[in-house]
């Protein structure tokens, strides 16, 4: 029987995620941190629609997961590494190459980890150990435009350091996050975080540049 195109689709917004990332590098080196910034934040959108388009056309497989992995150590390992590198520690010399190296390597232990231990995530719980990375490089591309909405550049280098250290470490932890949301309004507390989340959108999206690294903090 011949199979669907359509199983393709998945792999093909995994490429739009990858191609994301490798954008954000070339406007980094470029000096263009802002773009760059945003490009990651594009390639997280790209990275949670992979897997709905996977469910939706009934597509799973193991190479799907490869692809996925090889293109977020890409997009929220790499390309943040190379942003804040560029636009912030260069100068810094051996220890700016260092910071910047964190997020990378912290990043592939991570995806590492979550690969070769199915209890990495714990579905009936609905929940992650570690912060997932693409939590981690919006953390960081987010500070990048808030710095340069609010003070039109580079003004904090050692509050970044902080971060850079925080997410990096917080990967690599057994702390454990909220996956997607499943709200149940039988329970107060999904109650509010809904309530939160009808009332921060429509700012999230008016100023995203100013209120996507509060939101994320």
């Amino acid at each position: 029987m011949k199979r669907s195109p359509k199983r393709h689709l998945p792999s093909l917004v995994t490429s739009l995620n990858l191609l994301a990332g490798f954008l954000s590098v070339i406007h980094s080196i470029h000096e263009d941190y802002v773009m760059a910034a945003w490009l990651i934040v594009i390639a997280s959108v790209m990275d949670v629609l992979d897997g709905k388009v996977a469910r939706l056309v009934k597509s799973s497989s193991e190479f799907g997961v490869e692809l996925d992995s090889l293109a977020d150590v890409s997009s929220f390992g790499f390309a943040p590494a190379i942003l804040i590198y560029k636009a912030y520690f260069e100068p810094w010399g051996a220890a700016g190459v260092l910071i910047s190296f964190l997020p990378l390597v912290f990043g592939g232990i991570r995806l590492a980890r979550f690969n070769s231990q199915l209890a990495d995530i714990h579905e009936k719980d609905n929940f992650f150990k570690g912060l997932p990375i693409p939590s981690s490089a919006i953390s960081l591309a987010a500070f990048v435009m808030f710095e340069f909405s609010l003070f039109g550049g580079i003004t904090h280098k050692e509050i970044l350091v902080g971060i850079t250290v925080l997410v990096s470490a917080l990967m690599v932890s057994k702390i454990r996050y909220d996956a997607m949301p499943n709200f149940s309004f039988k329970k107060q507390q999904d109650a509010i975080k809904l309530l939160i989340m009808i009332i921060t959108t429509p700012f999230l999206i008016l100023f995203p540049a100013k209120l996507i690294f509060p939101a994320m903090m």
